[in-house]
């Protein structure tokens, strides 16, 4: 992947992540008052993708991705868009829009050791102890009573699952150098992650009654589509072309703050101290570790 701006962009690429992706949440958690899990995700990871591919092409780039790409960008679509959206997207369903957030930015640690195994980026004894850190928030954000959450523990479950994926695709992405403009990388990927949701929606989507769609509702599953897709991932494969692996972890430092906050704010959810101090613990395991870089 080629670079095409200066870091200071890649500051400012940062932002809008944290703002599109932290306010996600909530919008995530109002879309599935008027639309199942595997309806939603299919239409907004396919329109994001096709809106971003048409980007492109006004922008006079190519589309069309080489053929010795493909594989690897089928896969990073798997682990990038399938597996984290939906993980992503069952933990708000099952659990609750801000402390799913937290869970999701637990990624840059898993990054970290898929760095080890897959670009021999052997982490430091600081890294280490950040892991250990972010893991500890993570038990210390589940010790707590969920009774009003009877689903609580499977949707913490979709959650990490979906980081953990999260974190493979950021270092799958690194491990090659990708021809084609971050716009169209991004489209793709989006495009071929919806693929797999088809036989899900397929048996266990159901019917949406558009008319019963409420302003708040179209709002949100809008904001999905065009802000914390098209928007976001446009930001966000430009932050990875801009800066290395380890890096690019620092643009999710944010965001479960950004997400915590606005799910407090839009969606009245608790913010107790469980979630404070989990939330506290994870991005200071994220910034010990990436500190040194």
């Amino acid at each position: 992947m080629n670079i095409f701006f200066s870091p200071k962009w890649g500051l400012f690429f940062l932002i809008i992540v944290w703002f599109c992706w932290g306010f996600s949440y909530p919008a995530t958690k109002i879309t599935l008052r008027g639309f199942d899990v595997w309806t939603s995700r299919l239409i907004i990871m396919a329109a994001g993708g096709f809106l971003l591919l048409c980007l492109a092409k006004l922008n006079k780039e190519q589309i069309q991705v080489r053929r010795d790409d493909w594989w690897d960008l089928i896969l990073a679509s798997i682990f990038n868009m399938t597996i984290f959206q939906l993980g992503m997207t069952l933990g708000v369903h099952f659990f609750s829009a801000g402390r799913t957030v937290v869970i999701v930015y637990t990624m840059p640690l898993w990054a970290m050791l898929f760095a080890w195994i897959l670009l021999k980026e052997i982490p430091s004894r600081r890294q280490l102890y950040g892991l250990g850190l972010g893991l500890f928030g993570l038990f210390f954000l589940m010790g707590q009573d969920f009774k009003d959450l009877p689903h609580a523990y499977l949707g913490a479950t979709c959650t990490l699952v979906g980081a953990v994926s999260f974190g493979l695709g950021t270092v799958w992405m690194k491990r090659k150098k990708w021809r084609n403009n971050p716009t169209v990388i991004a489209g793709w990927q989006l495009v071929l992650g919806s693929l797999p949701v088809i036989p899900f929606w397929f048996f266990l989507g159901e019917e949406t009654n558009w008319n019963e769609l409420t302003p708040d509702i179209w709002a949100s599953f809008l904001f999905l589509i065009l802000i914390a897709n098209v928007l976001a991932y446009f930001a966000w494969f430009r932050v990875l072309s801009i800066f290395p692996a380890s890096i690019s972890g620092l643009g999710t430092l944010a965001v479960p703050i950004v997400g915590l906050l606005a799910s407090y704010l839009i969606l009245n959810e608790i913010l107790g101290w469980h979630e404070i101090v989990a939330a506290t613990l994870i991005v200071s395991a994220l910034f010990f570790t990436l500190r040194q870089t």
